[in-house]
């Protein structure tokens, strides 16, 4: 036997003659390309068996979270039925930014798992059809005081318009605003009625953010730069985002890699790049919105909400504490202004019962909490108020809703059906020395 014979054998060792095998023309082998190093063959192999496995892994991972809707994330503005010609919820506005359609009548949801709610947007694109006849409260917030995911009556708001009959909450509540929003509204609507409080309220986990997009420090004071808009168009999104909300919108796993590999790094990232910058704005905002409520001769509580995430032990990255520290050092510093700050009441409680399973808004039991401690401020803390021992009212029960447009009368009756103010009239001058009567309950002095 020849040395090549041993060598078409496939020896790997010295042949029979004693001489050292050649390695076979790369062309000889079976399936081999013409002029790849084996070396480099097998490298190519493993990065395609790699990857091949990584791909079923992702397959197999988007499959299962498909089959459980309860560890999905929210991915979408929501799902909606419109009643009427306006298909979209919000318009332009030159002096807030924007607000939702006047007249719009239309169901919400934000996961399979949430329930559904009605909306209804009154004359001024806001949620705020409620109106007993009580004496005016002002309430400016973002989509917590709006209600979403709860419907109008659920709200903190709508609970204290039926259990109060001495006053009656203006909400002016909008998803995405800010102090730098709410601070421009105010301008345009305190003066339409007088009052005497407005309640701002404020969210730890996201209003900093917003502020910091709409107002930039000036002076000793805060300039505000809103321009009218709603979102940027798909067109012009830049390649990269285009993809990123495909994925997110699409998928079932990719928001959870997202939100684990990449949102902690640039999620609120104005305000997070520079949180001492970020808090200096929110504070002058805050300054701002004071002196004009004092102007209109009225207090004004700070309403704080924490987010879920603080709620459930997650950092956030929104420094909750510091925004705390700058909240109480602005009421300090200004007689005439509150603070209610529901993190005590919220961290006692389930934030799987107060905050919603996929969407993270308030849950009707969160709002009913709201609400209950409000009113015992109202009641016993606001020195204007009536001081009076509050009532007790128990949760009710969530409302059950039919995504159907020709229920939506009959969803709209509790704005109506409302237990009425007793009439505000000044009572009759008491003889000089003689004790001033007690106040009946729901009447304000």
């Amino acid at each position: 036997m020849n040395s090549d014979d041993s060598i078409a054998i496939g020896g790997s060792g010295p042949d029979l003659d004693g001489l050292s095998p050649q390695p076979p023309p790369a062309a000889s082998l079976p399936g081999a390309a013409q002029g790849t190093p084996p070396r480099r063959r097998r490298w190519l192999a493993n990065v395609a068996l790699v990857s091949a496995s990584a791909l079923f892994a992702l397959l197999a991972l988007e499959g299962a979270m498909r089959l459980a809707p309860a560890l999905q994330l929210q991915t979408g503005d929501g799902e909606y039925r419109f009643c009427g010609a306006v298909q979209k919820r919000h318009q332009p506005h030159a002096a807030f930014g924007y607000t939702e359609y006047p007249g719009n009548s239309y169901f919400e949801r934000y996961s399979a798992l949430d329930p559904w709610a009605y909306v209804h947007i009154n004359a001024e694109g806001f949620r705020d059809n409620m109106d007993n006849g009580g004496e005016p409260v002002f309430v400016l917030g973002d989509s917590l005081t709006r209600g979403t995911l709860v419907n109008e009556p659920e709200t903190f708001s709508g609970l204290l318009e039926r259990w109060r009959q001495d006053f009656s909450f203006r909400t002016f509540g909008t998803g995405g605003y800010g102090q730098a929003n709410e601070i421009r509204l105010y301008d345009e609507k305190g003066k339409a009625a007088p009052h005497r409080l407005v309640i701002a309220q404020y969210s730890l986990s996201t209003d900093i953010d917003d502020n910091v997009e709409r107002a930039q420090p000036s002076g000793p004071g805060v300039r505000i730069d809103i321009a009218p808009a709603v979102g940027t168009p798909r067109t012009e999104k830049k390649f990269v985002a285009r993809v990123h909300l495909f994925l997110w919108q699409n998928s079932k796993l990719y928001p959870w890699i997202y939100n684990a590999t990449v949102r902690p790094f640039v999620s609120n990232w104005d305000a997070r790049r520079d949180m001492a910058g970020a808090l200096d704005v929110t504070r002058r905002l805050m300054v701002r919105l004071e002196e004009d409520v004092q102007a209109n001769g009225a207090d004004l509580l700070v309403l704080v909400l924490p987010s879920w995430a603080e709620m459930a032990g997650r950092d956030d990255g929104m420094a909750p504490e510091a925004q705390r520290a700058m909240l109480q050092r602005f009421v300090t510093d200004n007689p005439g202004v509150f603070l209610l700050d529901m993190t005590p009441i919220l961290r006692r409680e389930d934030p799987n019962r107060t905050y919603g399973r996929i969407d993270k808004h308030l849950t009707p039991y969160g709002h009913y909490l709201v609400a209950r401690a409000l009113d015992r401020w109202l009641s016993r803390d606001w020195p204007r108020g009536p001081q009076m021992a509050p009532v007790a009212h128990p949760f009710p029960p969530p409302m059950t809703v039919t995504p159907r447009c020709d229920l939506a009368p009959e969803y709209q009756r509790p704005f109506t059906d409302l237990p009425r103010a007793m009439p505000r009239t000044p009572p009759s001058p008491a003889p000089l020395g003689a004790p001033a009567p007690p106040l009946a309950v729901g009447a304000t002095a």
